[in-house]
Order: structure tokens, then sequence, then C-alpha cells
């Protein structure tokens, strides 16, 4: 069984993590801290899961743990 994506990171396109960082204008360092947080109100937070939404990624794991549960 394959594990799912638990995480905002993992949710995240390729290089979204350095689009964010350049809009923000904050080191990359420094949004892969943020992510691993996870702050609710950070501004990274913010942008990351505007990122997902917009991908699709988010409602893919909505759906994916929906698929789980009933498992």
């Amino acid at each position: 069984m394959q594990e799912t994506a638990t995480k905002l990171v993992d949710l995240l396109p390729h290089g979204s993590q350095s689009k964010i960082a350049k809009t923000l204008g904050m080191s990359r360092q420094a949004v892969g801290d943020a992510l691993k947080r996870c702050k609710p109100g950070n501004p990274v937070v913010i942008e990351a899961m505007r990122i997902a939404r917009e991908s699709g990624a988010l409602d893919t794991a909505k759906d994916l743990a929906t698929l789980n549960a009933a498992a």
C-alpha cells in the first residue's frame, strides 16, 4: 500500500518552494522551514495552500484520504 501525502510540502508541484521564496522575497531555506512548521497564518503556508489548490493536489489528497478511511 502506498503512503499518501500528509504534509503540505508533498502537495506542491516541483519548483514551488523557489517560486514562493521569490514571490515573498525570502530564502528558499526560510520557505522550507516555514512549511515544516506549517503554522496557519504564515504567508508561506497561505501561498503554498493556494498553489496546492490551483494545481488540484489538495482535492486529490482529500479524495485519497477518504479512500484510505473507507479501506
